[in-house]
Formats: structure tokens, sequence, C-alpha cells
């Protein structure tokens, strides 16, 4: 029996939990070598192993906590045995995700596969946290979600990919069951809110990039009526086993950060990782840009593995709803709408019938919800709140069911269906009075106004790193005549509805050929703003009012500085000839303050034709101060 002092001894420290079998880990230690199972696709690519360019491996993964063993981050095999011996580590864990089991169900189901567990030699695991999050997505089917351009926020310019688990085998178009499904993110941990600070953090890889769940209907609302944004849902053909595998990797992901890089190791680079690692049987990420990687390679990359795209749904933002809504009324009838979006007890022509003035009450809740989505979406204003609220009660008062709201799938802004977003051109011209020049033309990303159509927003460039070079033989001169970090033109037609100011921006460094600095390459910055207007046959019309500086040590600039700003007004005109041909042209005017000249101007034109969906010809003309030049390019997208 015991004595007092043991018995109190014995219930404070309860007796140690029995010791891990030794013998059954090195029976899977053994069996793994064998199998050489750290050379095995599916376990690197479930550690985000990639080989190093002198060999060896080095994973993406960079917390710490996602490893066992302590230079599991370069070496898979040791981490495969660290992960072995942890899953059959008995010992009590305070907190769950402290437990190899609970914390890596993705590589317990592969390894076990693999191996062949016995579970009856393995400690007996309750995972209560990684269990309600299982419960909670339920996985059965998998969608990746493309989020088309939106140049208003510089992390989502180049659109924005992600993933969504489906409660049903696939996703269900029409029926708004996949709302209640799960979408799983992956996007930068942003603690700044300097545009100049954040995107150097971006670019130079400082920020955390972190795995993120929430319900799918939470970003519907985000990108369709907060930012106006399509989406494009493409339904995967993946078995039950990589669903499962897919939803148990998530979990795993969840408690790790990657290091973000805003070019390559991105959203798309990521959202192709975690699809790898739950089937290692697809080929995706080799099917990425090196350089730059695009949500819209991400779309790319599933079609070049054949019947992995099952199906393709588009979901219409709200201003493209309304945009439809409002082609299917009258004149007449689009007063009232704006009337009803200012007061929702404005009156109607009484002898309305009651299916058109449906239609007009459904069209002004969509104005209301175009106009006020921040406040709506995020509480910030009762009164719109109110003014909904009274439209649909308004509407229900009616007693009349509204038609189903078809909308054609725009094809031709399918994302896959673009160009690729390098571009390489060569050509030749001349230029008045230094002959013949050869020219160079080099782009890393994305897309301008005079590209192919097809796959992009028509009224929306913004090109990363367009860079040309010009070769004069006679000079035996090389000059850099443009370059910029990022040029961006975001076009905004003015409507009845919609007087969004359209803007440009862009940032590099540019050759100056007028008289205050003939033919210096000089530093120089552009934003402006205006109004855009999209007329009957394919033409779009822009004026805007441009902030501009130029600055060089060879420029006669402001108070005989090298700094030279200006300011003036500048026009674009562009007319498209369907989608295989399209004519450019543009102006601008500046002053320039105590600097030499006091003005200066240009303008040009230019001619594109689209042989094929990479490949372009393309016909220039333009008139400086002090250069006329004309040039002819081919232009080839990759």
């Amino acid at each position: 029996m015991l004595g007092p002092l043991a018995l109190a001894l014995a219930l404070a420290s309860p007796p140690a939990p029995p010791p891990a079998d030794p013998a059954y880990l090195g029976e899977l230690v053994a069996k793994a070598r064998a199998l050489r199972l750290a050379e095995d696709p599916g376990w690197l690519k479930l550690g985000h192993w990639r080989p190093r360019p002198l060999g060896g491996w080095k994973s993406e993964a960079d917390g710490a906590k996602f490893f066992r063993a302590p230079d599991g981050k370069t070496d898979p095999a040791a981490e495969l045995e660290a992960t072995l011996a942890g899953f059959l580590d008995a010992t009590p864990r305070a907190d769950e995700l402290d437990d190899a089991q609970c914390r890596f169900p993705a590589r317990f189901a592969f390894l076990g596969g693999r191996l062949g567990f016995d579970l009856a030699r393995l400690p007996p695991r309750r995972c209560p946290r990684f269990e309600d999050f299982y419960g909670k997505i339920r996985p059965q089917g998998v969608t990746v979600v493309f989020s088309s351009y939106y140049l208003n926020n510089p992390a989502s310019a180049f659109g924005h990919t992600l993933l969504r688990l489906d409660k049903a085998p696939e996703a269900i178009g029409g029926k708004h069951f996949e709302l209640l499904d799960y979408g799983v993110d992956y996007a930068a941990t942003v603690d700044t809110g300097n545009a100049v600070l954040y995107a150097a953090k971006g670019l130079l890889g400082f920020f955390k990039g972190e795995f993120k769940y929430y319900p799918y209907y939470y970003k519907v609302r985000e990108y369709g009526d907060y930012e106006s944004r399509d989406l494009w849902e493409y339904d995967l053909e993946l078995t039950p086993g990589e669903v499962a595998l897919l939803g148990a990797h998530v979990w795993e992901l969840g408690g790790t950060w990657f290091d973000y890089w805003y070019l390559d190791e991105n959203c798309s680079y990521h959202v192709l990782g975690a699809l790898e690692a739950a089937a290692p049987r697809l080929d995706l990420l080799s099917h990425v840009g090196r350089a730059v990687v695009l949500p819209s390679d991400t779309v790319v990359a599933l079609f070049r593995n054949p019947g992995l795209v099952r199906r393709v749904h588009y979901r219409p933002s709200i201003r493209t709803q309304f945009e439809a809504r409002a082609r299917q009324l009258s004149g007449a009838e689009l007063r009232e709408v704006e009337a009803l979006s200012r007061d929702p007890a404005a009156p109607l022509d009484p002898a309305t019938p009651p299916d058109a003035e449906a239609k007009v009450l459904d069209a002004a809740v969509d104005l209301l919800d175009l106009r006020h989505a921040r406040e709506l979406i995020r509480g910030l204003g009762p009164k719109a709140a109110q003014d909904r609220q009274a439209l649909l009660e308004r509407r229900a008062a009616l007693g009349v069911a509204s038609a189903p709201l078809a909308l054609p799938v725009p094809e031709a802004r399918r994302p896959e269906r673009g160009h690729g977003s390098l571009r390489l051109g060569l050509g030749g011209g001349a230029v008045d009075g230094q002959g013949g020049t050869v020219l160079l033309d080099l782009r890393l990303a994305l897309h301008d106004l005079g590209d192919p159509p097809e796959g992009y927003p028509p009224t929306a460039q913004i090109e990363f790193l367009p860079t040309r070079l010009r070769w004069t033989p006679r000079e035996r001169r090389v000059d850099l005549d443009d370059v910029a970090l990022v040029r961006i033109v975001s076009l905004s037609p003015v409507t009845r509805f919609d007087a969004r100011p359209s803007w440009k921006a862009s940032f590099g460094a540019a050759t100056v050929r007028d008289r205050g600095c003939d033919r210096c390459l000089a530093f120089a910055s552009e934003l402006g703003g205006g109004l855009a207007a999209a007329l009957p046959g394919g033409l779009d019309l822009a004026a805007t009012g441009d902030l501009e500086l130029r600055a060089s040590p060879r420029l006669s600039g402001a108070g005989g500085t090298g700094w030279r700003p200006g300011i003036g007004p500048s026009a674009l005109a562009r007319l498209r000839l369907g989608s295989r041909a399209v004519l450019l042209a543009d102006a601008r005017w500046r002053w320039l303050p105590e600097a030499a000249p006091r003005t200066t101007w240009s303008w040009g034109g230019a001619l594109r034709l689209h042989l094929a969906r990479d490949l372009s010809l393309a016909f220039e003309g333009r008139r400086q101060p002090l250069a006329t030049e004309a040039a002819a390019l081919v232009l080839g997208y990759f």
C-alpha cells in the first residue's frame, strides 16, 4: 500500500506514457529508404522543396514549425525520418499543433499510404482542431477561381487566383450553392500603408505570405461587389483522394508562412504548388514564367494538363449585372432608376405595368449596390443600407417574380485565351538627321491598349518593365529610348451612371529629344487624370491633365537645375478594327516652369495588325521638337 506522500506524488505525476515503438520506427525508416521515398515527387511537393541551382533541395516554406528536423528545410530525407519519429512519439502535447499527427495530416496520409502504417502500433491521437476545420470545409471538389484585373489595388493589378473547396463533387453553376463553400487564399500579410514601401517590400520579399480560408461568399462580395471584378471559376477533375489530401494540406499550410514575392512566388505560384502537393501527377509550375508569374498563367497551366478542367463558370460582377439590366431599359426608365437610387420613394409612371416596374426596381437595387458597395459590405453607411432595404420592400410589394438575368458568357475575355505576357519585338526605322535605326522592344508583362484584345479587359493597360533600345548604325550609338518599372492606363468611359475618372501613371526613364537636352537619358515619372468616352464603332477617346517630372544632370531644368517638372494636357484615341487591328494616336503638350525651353510637346500614332494571338506587326510614327521618326516592328508574345 502506498503511503500518503507516495500517493500524493503519484496523483501529481501521472504514469509516463508508453514509449514509442523503436522497432516499428526502425522498420518504417528502413522501408522508406528502400523505396527512396524522400525522392518521391509526392513527398517533395508536400514539403514544397525545389531543386537548388548548384544541387540539393530547399523548401519555399519559411515558417520554422513546418519542419520537424533541424535541417528539414534543405534535407527532405531528414525531414521524412523526423516526421515518422514524430508520428510514433506518444508524449502528450499541450498544443495540438506540436503533435506531428495533428500538425501534418497530409504527410500522415501520404506516408501511411506508401508505407502501409499499422495503426495498432502507432499512438492513438485525437486532433479536435483539425477535425473541426475539416468538418467545416468538407471538401468534395476543387475549383480554381480567377478574379479579373483591378488596377485600383496594386496587389490585384494583374488579377488574383484562389482555390475553392466545394462541398459538392463539382461546382453547381447558377444555383449559388457554392457560396457556402470555403475559399482558400494565399496573400501577403501587409504591414504598411505607404505605397513606396509597399512596392519595395512586395518586390523584395519582405512580406510574409500566408494561406487563409474563409466562406466563399465573403470573397464574392469583396471582388464581385466592392471591386466590381468578374470571376472565372474552373472546376477541376480530381480524385476523391486528391481532394481530401488538398484539404489536409491546406491545414498544414495554414500553420506556416512563405516569403511573399510580388512577381513570382505570389498567389498564383503557391496556388499551383498546393494543387501539385495534393495531386503529384499534375505538372503545373513548369508552365509558369520564371521571372514573373501572373494569375492568368495559373489558368493557362491548368489547361496544359489535359482533362484537368472539367467545367468553366462565369460569375459577373455587380457592375456587369447592372449594365446588362440597364441595356434592357428605355431612356425614361433609366431616369427613374437614377431617381430611385437617390430616393427609394421616388414616384414611377403610374401607367407602367408591374413587370416593367419590377425591372426598374431591380436595376435601382443593383445601382445602389454598385455605388455604395464599400459602405454596404463594411457596414459603414446606414443611409445606404436603409435605402436599399426600402427599395427591396417596395420591390417585394409588387408580387412579381423577376425573370432570370441571362448574361452571355464573354468568351473573348476568358483569361486563358490571352496572349503571352512577355513581349519581344524587333524592327527598324529612321530618324531624321540620324538615318536608319534598329529597334529592340522588350516587356516582362502584361498588356497595353494596342495588344491582341482576347483575354484582357478592353480599357486597361498595365505593363511591367516595358523597354525599348535603339541602335543607330551611322553613329554606332545605342540609346535607351524608354524604360518603365510600371506603366498603367485605366480608362473608365463616362456614362449616365458612372463618372469615374480615368487615370494613368508611369515611373522609369526616357530619352529627352527637345532643346532642354537632345538625346539625354532622364528619370521620368508621370501621373494624370481625366475623362474617357467609348463611342460607337469601337472608338475610345481620353483626355487627361498630367503632372510629370524629368531629371538628368544634362537637362536644362527649373532654375538651372537638372530637375524639370511639367504640367499640361494629353489626349489619346484608339480605334478598334475588330479583333485583328487597332489604330492608336496620342498627343501631349507640357508647360515647363522656370526651365529652358518653357514648353515641349510630342504626338504620334501606331497601327497594330494581329496576325495571330501571339504575333503582331506594329507600324509607328512620332514627332517631337528635335526628332521625327518612323518604325516597323514584329512583336512576339510568350
